[in-house]
Formats: structure tokens, C-alpha cells, sequence
């Protein structure tokens, strides 16, 4: 993958994306429990947005802990002369397409 997607996150966008998803099953569960005359699909609702809500959480804070990583092998991959382009998730470092022709 190329340095630039991996040291970016867009953890904004997903944490924005998980609220609006997590008011919308609130909601839902709220405007059916009044249209069926089922009160407990209130709080159905309600726990399916709060566990929408954790799982936003959780995936922003893995994103943002991949980027500090591939940041972490790009910086080491530029301590040691390396221009670096591309970043390997599977073993967590930075290297340039030349240095694999060369090999």
C-alpha cells in the first residue's frame, strides 16, 4: 500500500459515519416501538446504538494506531537512507520499488 493511505487515517469520517449510523438505529427502534405498540423495541434500539457506537470507536482507534505504526517504518525506513514509498502491513515496514528490483 502506499505511504501516503497508510499514514493517513480518516477517522473523522468514520466516527461521523458510526454516529449518524448509531442515531439511526436509535431512532428506528424508537419509531417502530410507537408505529407496532411494542415498547421494548425502544430499548432495542437504544442497545443496538450504543454497541454501533463502541464499535466506531474501536475501529477509529485501530486505524489511528495503524497509522503511528506505518508513520513509526517510515520514519526508520528515512533514518536509514531508504526513500519510502511503500508500506508493508504484514511486516511493518517501509521500502522503496527499487530496492525489491535489486534483490
Amino acid at each position: 500500500m502506499p505511504v501516503a493511505d497508510a499514514t493517513e487515517g480518516s477517522g473523522c469520517m468514520h466516527f461521523a459515519e458510526g454516529t449518524v449510523i448509531a442515531l439511526m438505529a436509535g431512532a428506528a427502534g424508537k419509531y417502530y416501538a410507537d408505529d407496532r405498540g411494542w415498547p421494548w423495541l425502544t430499548a432495542i434500539g437504544a442497545v443496538v446504538a450504543v454497541l454501533l457506537f463502541v464499535g466506531t470507536i474501536a475501529i477509529v482507534r485501530s486505524e489511528n494506531r495503524d497509522a503511528r505504526k506505518a508513520r513509526a517504518a517510515v520514519d526508520r525506513a528515512a533514518a536509514a537512507g531508504t526513500v519510502p514509498t511503500y508500506y508493508c502491513t504484514a511486516c511493518g515496514e517501509a521500502s522503496s520499488p527499487r530496492e525489491a528490483e535489486n534483490t
